[in-house]
């Protein structure tokens, strides 16, 4: 398998830039990874609100959320090259 390179940019890019890492939560530790699909297609915002959900609940009621959103779903474009891509582009391997 060839690793996928546009969704490891995204994942730098996104964990990096704007701190979307994950987060230690009760039932242990988060990261986007753990919420996207195995099959069908994934649109950018499905992807920012996975985001949030690994980052915790206090993202979503932040003053800064709609700002955090945009970024995100421009790092998601400019990394996937459209705003909606199969899930398995969004994966470690291919």
């Amino acid at each position: 398998m060839s690793e996928n390179k546009d969704f490891h940019a995204l994942i730098r890019a996104i964990c990096v830039g704007y701190g979307c890492c994950g987060s230690l939560q009760d039932d242990g530790w988060r990261h986007v990874t753990r919420y996207i699909s195995e099959r069908g297609y994934v649109t950018a915002d499905d992807f920012i609100d996975w985001v949030f959900m690994a980052e915790g609940a206090e993202w979503f009621g932040n003053p800064r959320a709609m700002i955090r959103r945009e970024r995100i779903r421009s790092c998601f474009i400019t990394y996937m090259g459209s705003s909606v891509v199969h899930a398995r582009r969004l994966r470690w391997k291919r």
